[in-house]
């Protein structure tokens, strides 16, 4: 009986060292061990270093077919003044094509009689709209791209993005993750002294979770189509925000 006993606790403690949830390899804690978690939160601001600006032509006719004929013609131009800014092909991508009737409504003469009255609507021309992505990656060249496109012939704006290329995205968020962990640190650090533990250790750290830039947005509409018409338009890039979590696992020995 003696035997089987030494037996069964002797397979109980090896399935436990098994699981190593609570085991500290090095010896110095036990294998019930207290734990701290804490959360770790970096952020980083950074200068861009990409533009984004989206550009359109909105033409209208009497007819579908001369609508995204005109509407043709003038992108053609708007395309050319922005690549004589020096914007090469492969950053000009199509965003949108489209065209739609336009419609007037009209009420049958006894429409006062009925209600709601119905209304009856009659296509009266078509609008067509081309817009395209133009991605700028020479900073100072943001205002001369609205300038240049607007003095060809568009007349739609729907604003910048100011962002981090991919280079820059990585070495930022690396600094932010860098912060993330310093700031988990100092958190266990002020838990364990306020607790009175003296004996604590690390034992894991997770990344929360890819940090995603805030970008900055310039407005659109016709507060910016009014200042391209004034050359040089006048470009602020401001900052952009990078952030990084982490998760940290400690563990001590509980008193």
């Amino acid at each position: 009986m003696l035997c089987a006993l030494f037996l069964i606790s002797l397979t109980a403690g090896s399935a436990y060292a098994a699981d190593g949830t609570d085991d500290d390899t090095d010896g110095n804690l036990s294998e019930k061990a207290g734990t701290i978690n804490v959360n770790g939160h970096g952020t980083v601001y950074s200068e861009p270093d990409v533009a984004k600006v989206t550009i359109g032509v909105i033409t209208e006719a009497a007819t579908s077919t001369q609508a995204m004929a005109d509407n043709a013609n003038k992108m053609s131009s708007v395309v050319a003044g922005i690549k004589s800014v020096g914007i090469p092909d492969r950053d000009i991508q199509t965003a949108t094509i489209s065209v739609e009737p336009e419609y007037a409504s009209e009420n049958p003469s006894n429409s006062a009689m009925i209600y709601p009255p119905p209304a009856k609507q009659n296509i009266t021309g078509y609008k067509a709209t081309n817009t395209v992505t133009v991605t700028v990656r020479d900073l100072s060249k943001v205002g001369g791209v609205i300038d240049a496109a607007t003095s060809a012939g568009s007349n739609e704006i729907q604003g910048v993005t100011f962002m981090l290329s991919d280079e820059r995205q990585s070495r930022v968020y690396q600094e932010a993750l860098q912060k993330a962990i310093m700031d988990g640190a100092a958190k266990a650090k002020n838990i364990s002294s306020a607790a009175g533990i003296t004996d604590y250790k690390l034992k894991s750290v997770s990344e929360s979770g890819p940090g995603y830039p805030v970008y900055s947005y310039e407005g659109a509409g016709g507060a910016m189509m009014a200042r391209a018409a004034a050359a040089p338009t006048p470009v602020s890039t401001g900052e952009i925000k990078v952030e990084a979590s982490v998760s940290m696992r400690y563990t001590f020995v509980p008193r």
